[in-house]
């Protein structure tokens, strides 16, 4: 049931408690959760119209943004594929009239989460977190006590369809403060487990060598660039423990990493897809043909330029997303820059749910490049780096574009023969740029000791800052 809108009032911090989750609860959400992967596709779509019904009415009944922009296609029950789209910046714009909850206003927000209570609860029943930042706007959301409560059980639910129970000792290593919606998720994963340290992908590897080596985790969540480093404590000698699995997200994660995990421990990676903004997400099954959406929580579009939809296995330009359980913040058609191919056919698994067969990256990845016969060719930046996967002494890199040229930012390993290095990540990032049709372009290779992470999230950045066009004045 969505819940009505709440009273105006003025904005307070009246809660002392971090809201937590009671770690059963969110277990036996988990398990209702579950019992779906078992419906059928018609089953899982009729679920689907349904609850999209429920929170399109809800939204123009409580949201003055929503009743002026999409009451009437309501009113007429019009398609989904009709509506507007919600970028990021409409989303900033207008906050405090698409909330349904009036007590709720942007600015008191984000001062409550630059403060010291950030991870507290407002008025005592709304999670609050904040994007990343790293596409270069910062967007506030805030959950519901039922949308958090999904966020959380949906994730288990994941652990569980890969075949980990509620006794497996886990643990998420995400972002450093209580702002981030990993930090939170990964908090709810932790819950309930004596002696589960709380560890973030800033601090001192050593500290989180010697956590991880008391606590021996059975399944680590955290970003792919971390798990590279896990790994290489593993194989160095440092790090000493044996999971069965990963959960990978946030970032591309290379094929080089998947390698890395079975040579260091014979463990397994699942890449997972999520966003701050819809509170759940989506995973690799053990057939590993592409990412399962939850479907049942959120509707997933992949589009082109125009907001049309892009049949399957074709790439869409973005990718627009619906919620359909937080009844404080419904994000209806809301864009996420993500180049996506999703897939409509059956897994070998069974489950209904529709997949993400790859991921290309962000649009705001995208170098538009000066092409060897005239004009501009856009290359995506993943296509550039591509070939630096899995060379060997290579730790980390980063893209930095400029006016007129390129810039690699590399961290080389230990004892690696450095300028050896150097020379063929130039010579390679070269022939990525000719086979892609761009013309010669002047390309600096640049060895750090170590690159920064990004955002409030703390993720590994593949492309330091926006694309500027280059050589193109």
């Amino acid at each position: 049931m969505i819940a009505a809108t709440a009273e105006t009032h003025q904005f307070d911090h009246r809660t002392n408690a971090s809201g937590a989750l009671d770690p059963a609860t969110v277990q036996q959400r988990a398990a209702e959760l579950l019992a779906r992967d078992r419906w059928t596709r018609p089953q899982l779509l009729a679920h689907q119209r349904q609850s999209l019904r429920d929170i399109l009415h809800h939204a123009v009944r409580s949201s003055p943004y929503y009743r002026e922009s999409i009451g009437h296609l309501v009113a007429r029950q019009a398609p989904l594929e009709e509506f507007p789209v919600l970028t990021k910046d409409q989303l900033v714009a207008n906050f405090d009239r698409i909330v349904t909850d009036r007590r709720l206003r942007l600015a008191d927000i984000e001062r409550h989460l630059a403060g010291e209570r950030a991870g507290d609860l407002l008025f005592g029943e709304y999670r609050a977190c904040a994007t990343g930042g790293t596409t270069g706007v910062r967007a506030v959301i805030v959950y519901d006590r039922q949308a958090w409560e999904n966020a959380a059980a949906n994730a288990f639910r994941l652990l569980r369809a890969n075949g980990l129970t509620a006794k497996t000792r886990r643990i998420g290593i995400g972002a450093p403060t209580p702002q981030h919606y990993s930090y939170r998720i990964y908090a709810e994963m932790s819950a309930g487990q004596p002696g589960a340290p709380r560890l973030d992908v800033t601090m001192p590897l050593s500290e989180i060598v010697a956590a991880l080596n008391e606590f021996q985790p059975e399944c680590i969540a955290t970003y792919p660039s971390f798990i590279r480093r896990l790994a290489e404590e593993q194989l160095e000698g440092r790090l000493r423990i044996s999971p069965q699995q990963f959960c990978s997200g946030a970032e591309a994660l290379m094929p080089d990493v998947r390698d890395l995990a079975r040579q260091a421990w014979g463990a397994t990676i699942f890449n997972r897809y999520a966003a701050t903004e819809v509170g759940a997400s989506g995973s690799e099954c053990q057939h590993f043909s592409g990412i399962h959406l939850p479907e049942d929580l959120v509707v997933f579009e992949a589009v082109d330029e125009a907001n049309r939809t892009v049949s399957a296995g074709a790439p869409g330009q973005k990718l627009l997303l619906t919620t359909l359980t937080n009844a404080v913040l419904p994000l209806i058609r809301y864009e996420l820059s993500d180049i996506v191919t999703l897939a409509d056919g059956p897994c070998a698994c069974g489950r209904p749910y529709a997949r993400i067969t790859s991921i290309e990256g962000r649009r705001e990845e995208v170098l538009p490049l000066p092409r060897r016969s005239g004009g501009r060719v856009d290359v995506h930046a993943f296509r550039v780096l591509s070939p630096l996967i899995g060379m060997p002494g290579l730790r980390q890199y980063q893209l930095v574009p400029g006016t007129d040229h390129l810039t690699v930012k590399i961290c080389v390993r230990d004892g690696e023969p450095r300028e050896d290095i150097r020379i063929a990540v130039e010579r390679n990032i070269r022939r990525a740029l000719a086979e892609a049709d761009a013309a010669d372009t002047i390309v600096a290779v640049e060895i750090v000791e170590s690159i920064e992470r990004s955002g409030t999230s703390a993720k590994a950045k593949l492309v330091a800052k926006p694309m500027p066009v280059v050589g193109l004045g």
